[in-house]
């Protein structure tokens, strides 16, 4: 068996209450409220956010509940940031909170202290730096050795050299760049703008927007290097275990806006005279995606419990991140499916409020790994009989 890894520290504590919880989750409700219009006007606009919105997000703390209070950030923890996504996934918000403010955020924060990563932290916490992090191949995958960066050293620097795609940051300003090296996995901050970077978009199943990320022979600093061959592997596990959490709770989000809005036509949609939602057929499929969605809110809430401490090692974080996602992505796909057959065909149209949420389902539950290798790695790891963080009581290793 191979030793298990620790979890690389921060620099600080983290403390969230019940009440300072409270306060965030009812803040980001008043804020975040549900506009398929707004949704689709962003998403379709040049830089696929809306910066005035950001801005207030940043304002509000929202983009530093994961970074320590010295960067300027709330240091609230996994929690805060795990009742932010779910909100603003309810909302269907296309803003890349999970991708810059927990993915990013986190990677940073465990980073060891440099001038550079102070100065990224403290911009992405103003709102001022939209950074993505490149890490993936260009088949994709969950394995952070599945990079297709390699790091060649460079007089006093880099040359970073390959592809890396699945980034939904549009208009990022620079790449935490994941690269293989002699000495293992690093960690390095490109400009999106510098000489070798090459960055173009692809449109995902949603409307919303990646980024495919080249790089020939682009030439980075030795200050601009984050983590060292040998250390970036680990931080990176670690902040990506705790944005597949946040992702599964933007899906759950998503789930229960999804299952509303299905509910509120079974209510008024009338077929013989009688709301279709009283006849018995369909009652019992409303009560099968009413089940999935609480499979996912209850799971979600054990999974961040378990995490939010801190404690044990990177092998149980992902064990527990990817049982996790795989309910969450399973549960999606089924709600937004079956909530377009319960809608009839208006339900897939873009025109329509639900189509804005089952499209973003489907781009949900395949980023950050979809329901089959998050299964897979499960059952890889799960101790026969054993019970894991985040593991629904009885859940077994589906």
């Amino acid at each position: 068996m191979s030793t298990p890894v620790p979890i690389p520290p921060l620099p600080g504590p983290e403390e969230a209450d019940a009440e300072t919880l409270g306060m965030i989750a009812d803040a980001v409700a008043s804020y975040a409220v549900p506009d398929a219009a707004r949704t689709r006007r962003v998403r379709d606009s040049a830089d696929g956010f809306d910066a005035k919105v950001w801005r207030d997000m940043a304002e509000q703390g929202w983009l530093g509940v994961l970074v320590p209070e010295g960067q300027g950030g709330l240091a609230l923890g996994l929690e805060a940031a795990a009742a932010i996504a779910r909100r603003l996934g309810y909302a269907a918000f296309p803003e890349p909170y999970v991708p810059v403010a927990v993915l990013a955020a986190r990677v940073l924060a465990r980073a060891p202290e440099t001038a550079l990563r102070d100065d990224l932290l403290a911009r992405l916490v103003a709102g001022d730096l939209l950074p993505g992090v490149a890490w993936q191949g260009v088949r994709g995958g969950i394995d952070v050795a599945g990079t297709h960066v390699r790091a060649v050293p460079a007089g006093d620097g880099v040359h970073l050299g390959g592809e890396s795609r699945f980034i939904p940051v549009p208009g990022a300003d620079g790449f935490i760049v994941s690269a293989s090296a002699d000495g293992g996995l690093g960690l390095y901050w490109a400009e999106a703008g510098q000489e070798g970077v090459d960055v173009a978009a692809e449109r995902a199943a949603d409307g919303t927007r990646s980024l495919r990320v080249t790089f020939s022979d682009a030439l980075v600093p030795a200050e601009n290097c984050l983590a060292a061959p040998g250390e970036g592997a680990a931080i990176l596990r670690a902040a990506l275990a705790e944005a597949t959490v946040a992702a599964s709770a933007e899906m759950t989000g998503l789930i229960e806006r999804a299952l509303d809005i299905t509910l509120d036509y079974l209510r008024t949609r009338e077929q013989f005279n009688r709301p279709i939602g009283s006849f018995q057929a369909l009652q019992h499929r409303a009560v099968d995606l009413w089940i999935q969605k609480e499979l996912a809110r209850t799971t979600l809430d054990a999974t961040v419990r378990a995490l939010a401490g801190g404690a044990g090692n990177l092998d149980g974080w992902e064990t527990a991140a990817s049982s996790l996602k795989a309910r969450a992505a399973i549960a999606g796909r089924m709600v937004a499916g079956q909530s377009v057959q319960l809608h009839g065909a208006i339900g897939f149209t873009d025109e329509y409020e639900l189509g804005v949420y089952v499209n973003r389902a489907l781009v949900l539950a395949a980023w950050l790994g979809n329901a089959a290798e998050h299964q897979r790695r499960f059952g890889e790891r799960a101790p026969i009989g054993g019970a894991l963080p985040g593991q629904v009581k009885g859940e077994g290793r589906s």
